[in-house]
């Protein structure tokens, strides 16, 4: 005997063979891998979710499945070029077209239309054929068939015409990273039907951006790989890494903000969080590039720093080619041993062959890694040194990092200058944090950095 259909799936079947004529049952979506290969044909109905062996019209990446399953709250955040935006229209406009809906879609300002989503709802009527489906007006766009309505608005100081949307049944609130604190408290119990959703699409800006520090700050920490889930929540990155069909041209325009200026390529490719520039010690003096070193290089420089706590043990291989610092290869782990230092420092190449200068306040460790083989020395340190040593590596005409030393792009991208909190103005001292392999760098080059002359004060 066959095994029983439940059911939600008769339900759903039901919903299949009347979808044509009833508008019960969604187009077939297609779930894309990172090969452009579809992995799972979905369709969506009133009565829910289910596979179908139908061929999709409708494709999406797979990093944004899970947008298509009931959830009271979903905020999709990341860098451009990640299909986010191009994904959601999709979706909503489909789900329009079986089942009634009433979608809210704001930003904080809208002075007119032209500073709304209409236009690429409208353009994805227009990708997908729609026109005879769908109207779209000056102010909102309507699926008569339907009776699915698409509306216009801004939140920003606008309380009326936010509760005006009290029967919606789905909110979009895109490029969210500008919503205040005010609007989110607004809107969230505005939109209090049965079945409604909460959608919010954003790059991060700051870190105490309303949206970010309310709606995804108290659940990342959560997240595995990249998403968090729970009953009523669903949040996502999503980024270029996950859109599988990332143009020629915008694969270009990332490449070219990667080599010229990686921290602003962090904030609008990589959805972190934007730097203010001013408060980075290397800012505008470092870029990542893959180079190989040839003979004429002559030899490279190890440097270590000795992790404890919380801090990573660090060790480096660097050059000094052409008035410019290439950052080769760097190890940063976090609770390594003493007994497992030597393992650690091999991992990177010809540790053995060469000087290692290391941190001096720890010569028991130089000693005990010493015994093990390696040419480790303390470096010189003295009053200032720290200081100097920034100066002396933010003289090189640039310090190229290659892709693979993750840690140091990690800390050339946040280490920075103390700010006054009252004031804000940057200050000369440097914060001691992000700066481990920075330091294993600085003792690298150690015998390069002219000391400062120290002067006394007679009073």
């Amino acid at each position: 005997m066959g095994k029983r259909l439940s059911d939600a799936r008769l339900a759903l079947l039901e919903d299949r063979i009347n979808g044509a004529v009833t508008g019960k049952s969604s187009a077939v979506f297609g779930i894309c891998n990172m090969d452009q290969v579809v992995i799972k044909k979905i369709m969506v109905s009133a009565s829910g979710v289910i596979e179908t062996d139908d061929e999709p019209t409708i494709l999406m990446p797979e990093r944004l499945e899970k947008l298509l399953y009931p959830k009271r709250t979903k905020v999709v955040f990341g860098g451009r070029g990640s299909a986010k935006t191009r994904t959601v229209v999709s979706i909503l406009t489909e789900f329009a077209r079986f089942k009634t809906e009433r979608v809210a879609c704001f930003r904080e300002i809208m002075a007119s239309i032209k500073d709304s989503s209409h236009q690429e709802i409208a353009d994805e009527v227009e990708r997908k054929g729609l026109s005879g489906e769908f109207q779209v007006l000056e102010r909102e766009i309507k699926v008569p068939f339907t009776k699915s309505r698409f509306s216009f608005g801004g939140l920003y100081r606008n309380i009326t015409n936010v509760k005006g949307f009290a029967g919606a049944t789905r909110s979009w609130i895109d490029e969210a990273e500008n919503v205040s604190k005010d609007s989110l408290d607004i809107l969230e119990p505005t939109l209090r039907g049965k079945g409604s959703e909460l959608w919010y699409t954003f790059n991060p800006k700051e870190e105490n951006d309303p949206m970010w520090a309310t709606m995804v700050a108290p659940y990342w920490d959560k997240a595995v790989d990249g998403i968090y889930e729970d009953d009523d929540t669903l949040i996502i990155e999503c980024n270029h890494t996950h859109n599988p069909w990332l143009t020629h041209e915008l694969i270009i325009t990332r490449d070219k903000m990667k080599r010229v200026d990686y921290d602003r390529y962090l904030w609008i490719w990589e959805g972190k969080f934007r730097q203010n520039s001013d408060v980075k010690v290397f800012n505008k003096k470092w870029r990542v590039a893959e180079f190989t070193p040839d003979k004429s290089w002559g030899d490279p420089m190890y440097g270590a720093d000795f992790g404890f706590s919380q801090d990573p043990s660090t060790i480096v291989r660097v050059w000094v080619k052409d008035d410019r610092l290439y950052v080769e290869y760097d190890g940063s782990k976090v609770g390594v041993e003493l007994n497992d230092m030597a393992a650690f420092y091999d991992t990177v190449p010809d540790a053995r062959k060469h000087a290692i200068r290391a941190d001096c306040s720890r010569p028991e460790t130089i000693s005990h890694i010493k015994a093990h083989g390696f040419k480790i020395v303390g470096c010189e340190k003295w009053s200032g040194s720290v200081e100097d040593g920034i100066e002396h590596m933010r003289s090189y005409e640039e310090i190229i990092i290659h892709p693979r030393c993750k840690a140091a792009i990690d800390e050339f991208s946040l280490y920075s200058y103390k700010v006054n909190r009252q004031t804000g103005d940057i200050l000369a001292d440097v914060m001691d944090c992000n700066n481990h392999v920075i330091d294993a760098i600085r003792y690298a080059v150690g015998p390069l950095i002219k000391r400062k002359k120290q002067f006394k004060v007679f009073t």
